[in-house]
């Protein structure tokens, strides 16, 4: 009796640890528990110790002591004309003091530990199935994904075409978005940079051809108006003339300096992912290597061997063999 209980005892703790992996799941299985008293519960049992059980109703634990308890049926009885039947025959199975014989406890005890095991099973299979689905539902092509054959060289030029593709194949989702997000805002600066470094450049231009053809005979005119101190006039416009030319030569040199950055940026990045995608796409590819039982690595797929093998030495001289040979690999 003691080895059957110690044994119960040692194995419950991981049947417990797999049935609370879907207690968040909500009540999926149900057995129905009879009272000495006469009254009746139903839950899933997912536990036992020598002297209560613990069932799970209703989201929540609820531990009975076995002293209370009856009958535990595996299965959900509402029919209360059953239910008095077992009652009445559960009932003589008691003696004066209202216990069960030794051998009845003990068939008690392993019915018991099969319903755990049982609820344990079925309750893993649910939440195995529901990540399934939940996979399925997030990403149809995982099992293609998944199951085929790889190239190391196939996110290289993808992403060389696409940056960011290359990645986004190996599901580094992460580093693929960014890089597009910052490639594309970098390219947005190097062209609206480029393109205002030309508008500043069209201004400075414009400004000096007045400055040079138009502005004398402005001045000429002036002068020859006799307005007062016209001298200190013109000088000041031909001060204000060339401090906005200086303006935008200077606007147009920091446009350019932004179009160069926004530039160099984008194409280093493009190369930063290229080789980033070389480097996870060595790792990525490494499902197709297969270890044949000599400990030799090869490819599914057609695989081209050769060696140069020493047969013989003597006289100064060394024979060797040179052997060439292609498999076809295939992964079951």
């Amino acid at each position: 009796m003691m080895n059957l209980r110690s044994s119960i005892l040692s194995f419950r703790t991981a049947i417990l640890s797999a049935t609370l992996l879907v207690l968040s799941s909500g009540q999926i299985f149900s057995e129905t528990v009879l009272l000495k008293n006469g009254e009746k519960t139903y839950g899933t049992v997912i536990d036992q110790s020598t002297d209560a059980v613990t069932i799970l109703k209703d989201t929540k634990r609820q531990t009975i002591p076995k002293t209370q308890i009856l009958k535990i049926i595996f299965k959900d009885i509402k029919d209360e004309a059953e239910l008095g039947k077992i009652f009445e025959a559960e009932k003589k199975k008691l003696n004066k003091e209202g216990k069960k014989t030794e051998k009845e406890e003990q068939l008690d005890t392993l019915m018991l530990e099969q319903m755990i095991k049982e609820n344990s099973y079925k309750t893993v299979q649910k939440r195995l199935a529901l990540i399934e689905k939940y996979i399925d539902e997030q990403d149809s092509s995982w099992e293609e994904y998944i199951s085929k054959n790889r190239n190391p060289w196939e996110p290289v030029w993808k992403s060389a075409i696409l940056p960011g593709w290359g990645l986004s194949l190996m599901k580094k989702d992460t580093y693929a978005r960014a890089y597009q997000v910052v490639i594309g805002l970098s390219i947005i600066v190097a062209i609206g940079g480029s393109q205002a470094a030309t508008v500043q450049k069209n201004k400075a231009e414009n400004r000096m051809s007045r400055i040079l053809f138009e502005d004398p005979v402005t001045y000429a005119q002036i002068q020859a108006a006799g307005i007062p101190n016209s001298s200190l006039y013109i000088t000041k416009l031909q001060s204000d003339a060339f401090s906005e030319y200086n303006k935008d030569k200077h606007n147009q040199h920091q446009y350019e300096t932004y179009s160069h950055t926004g530039l160099g940026l984008a194409v280093g990045l493009y190369f930063a992912q290229l080789a980033q995608s070389y480097f996870l796409g060595k790792q990525w590819a490494t499902h197709n290597i297969i270890q044949t039982p000599t400990g030799e690595s090869v490819q599914e797929g057609f695989n081209f061997k050769s060696n140069l093998t020493p047969l013989a030495a003597g006289g100064g001289s060394v024979l060797r063999e040179y052997r060439s040979e292609v498999r076809y690999v295939s992964a079951f």
